[in-house]
């Protein structure tokens, strides 16, 4: 083996470890040293595509392709980041020819079919997961995927049927275990169970597949009662995740205080040219696991709102356009107040984003919990907008977080003291923007859904400006595409056994209970 294959070797083990920092300094050296290596420019470019730089993803991606043309592996990556960065022709016409030059490339179709289902064209997603499945019916992504899709539209019968295929093809896709947990309702001696059981301590898996499994028990034990034992387990899940984590919660302290600090003389006067083509923005925010999603369904079951789900687009032009080195830039901010062109910018580059839904509906829900970071930047972006905050019992939300593993951007949620501190400078900035802006933020608390239901219910469409219809309170029936842990809770009459749920867990989550 050749100096060059030995280090392309290492890089790749290094990057399977997650080490993409470590992999992106020693890249950089091998390009230098070997820039014809296109293999390389993949391996870079996808480790700051998992570290959450798109941006300088894209540009190594689109230097690859320039090198190679026709490179499949390089094409593929560059339709991912433009798929993830809202460039949605670009990506599916790159997806297209890279299925024209090879019909056989089973990652195009699959990731396809990821495109379709970010813009919620459920049928179209899973007919391209089918097109991939007859290339390679045994292939666990493409199965997973499947799964994924039909959970999103509330067939869970499916949904679970293409997990357990995932897993017969590849035991160790354990998120395939957790999406089966999040479907059903588990009872004493169920099989799904006593496999997990079983292959938690007889498999080798590496933590990423452990912890999977480890929340995907726990709530199989929660739904039989075995308390302690889900406990038990879900303290184990937490800290292998929270090990795998770089985050400082002390980052986010100081980032909250400057929100505020930036937003401490707030100005709503209208800064931009009026745009008779855009839609009516809902954005309905709050803590993970809040309501939101009960809330959307509650409002897009209105004829006339187009629920679009947790859009990143607004976090991703903060990040893009507002911070410097992860601080918000005063000057950046003044420039929002004062400069038309650069707020026209930045409304355009959100409004362009949601075009990828296509739809004819007036109002279009954004349902992203952590925008409520970011109140300020829309009161100023979209002062006619309707802010919906969704809030809970502070130790049912926080449990319902610490119980529940989110694919990213939740990093706070893995350790209780750190979840505790975030849950209360989430307090401190709501507060602060209900009192910047009094009466424009409508506080939708999820124990008065569930005790007033109807009443509370005609409260939000009232607040959204919209006319009444009785679908609102039928909600359950909403045939809207769920893309979030909620998919089953919220397809669901209201229930009350959902208040109060921390409290037979309070006895073993010492941290939660004293703190909140």
């Amino acid at each position: 083996m050749s100096n060059v294959e030995n280090d392309i070797k290492i890089l790749l083990n290094l990057f399977n470890s997650g080490k993409f920092d470590l992999v992106i300094n020693k890249t950089k050296k091998l390009i230098k040293k070997y820039p014809q290596y296109l293999i390389l420019y993949n391996i870079l470019g996808s480790a700051y595509q998992n570290n959450g730089n798109l941006g300088l993803a894209k540009e190594i991606f689109i230097e690859g392709h320039k090198m190679d043309p026709n490179n499949i592996a390089i094409m593929n990556n560059l339709a991912n980041v433009y798929k993830n960065t809202g460039k949605i022709e670009l990506s599916e016409n790159l997806f297209k020819r890279i299925i024209d030059q090879n019909p056989n490339y089973i990652n195009a179709y699959i990731n396809y079919g990821n495109l379709k289902r970010d813009n919620n064209e459920f049928e179209l997603a899973i007919k391209s997961y089918k097109k991939a499945l007859k290339i390679d019916e045994k292939n666990p992504v493409a199965l997973y995927s499947l799964a994924l899709a039909y959970q999103g539209l509330g067939e869970f019968n499916l949904a679970i049927e293409f997990a357990k295929k995932t897993l017969l093809n590849d035991p160790k896709f354990t998120q395939a275990d957790m999406l089966i947990s999040q479907s059903q309702k588990y009872e004493i001696g169920n099989e799904h169970y006593e496999n997990m059981n079983l292959k938690v301590h007889s498999l080798e898996l590496n933590e990423n597949q452990k912890t999977n499994l480890f929340f995907a028990i726990a709530k199989a034990e929660e739904d039989m009662n075995l308390i302690e034992k889900s406990s038990k387990n879900l303290i184990i899940a937490n800290a292998n995740r929270r090990k795998s984590l770089n985050f400082n919660i002390d980052e986010e302290v100081n980032f909250f205080n400057q929100i505020k600090k930036r937003f401490k003389n707030p100005n709503t006067t209208k800064n931009y040219n009026e745009n008779i083509g855009e839609k009516k923005m809902i954005f309905i925010l709050g803590m993970p696991r809040s309501g939101t999603s009960l809330v959307e369904q509650i409002i897009t079951s209105h004829s006339n709102v187009f629920g679009a789900g947790e859009l990143p687009q607004l976090s991703r032009i903060v990040n893009s356009k507002l911070l410097t080195d992860k601080d918000f830039s005063e000057k950046k901010i003044n420039n929002l107040y004062e400069n038309s062109f650069f707020t026209n910018e930045l409304r355009i580059e959100y409004f362009s984003y949601l075009k990828r839904f296509n739809t004819t509906k007036n109002f279009i829900t954004d349902k992203a919990p952590l925008n409520f970071r970011w109140i300020g930047i829309i009161k100023i972006l979209f002062p006619d907008s309707i802010i919906i905050h969704c809030s809970r019992n502070p130790k049912d939300n926080c449990f319902s977080i610490f119980k529940n593993f989110f694919e990213g951007g939740m990093d706070f949620g893995y350790d209780q003291n750190e979840l505790v501190t975030y849950y209360k400078i989430y307090l401190d900035l709501m507060n602060f923007w209900n009192d910047k802006y009094p009466d424009s933020i409508f506080e939708a608390k999820y124990e008065r859904i569930i005790d007033d239901t109807e009443n509370q219910i005609k409260k939000i469409i009232k607040f959204c400006n919209l006319n009444w219809e009785e679908n609102c309170l039928k909600f359950y029936e909403n045939k809207s595409p769920i893309k979030t842990l909620s998919t089953a809770q919220a397809r669901k009459p209201i229930y009350k056994s959902s208040k109060n749920t921390f409290k037979k867990f309070a006895p073993f989550m010492d941290t939660l209970n004293k703190l909140i």
